[in-house]
């Protein structure tokens, strides 16, 4: 696992869904979000993560990949 897949955060419970949910139809943005909610401080791997899929989303590839980033986090998080 590389340091990108590394720097998925782990959510509590109810915020995997909500943040995939978030990463569909804002771009980034549940990605962000979740960089704040790792539990010790900002994760900045995961904030720069999320403002790269924004800034790219118009291309498709952002949307898409903060598509899959949002299940990731969605997976991590415990059920």
């Amino acid at each position: 696992m590389g340091f990108i897949e590394a720097s998925i955060v782990k959510v509590p419970s109810p915020w995997g869904i909500v943040l995939f949910i978030v990463n569909i139809i804002f771009p980034g943005v549940g990605t962000i979000i979740s960089s704040f909610l790792g539990g010790s401080g900002c994760v900045t791997e995961a904030l720069v993560i999320g403002i790269v899929q924004m800034i790219t989303c118009w291309l498709v590839v952002g949307w898409i990949w903060s598509i899959i980033w949002g299940w990731k986090i969605y997976e991590k998080s415990p059920k």
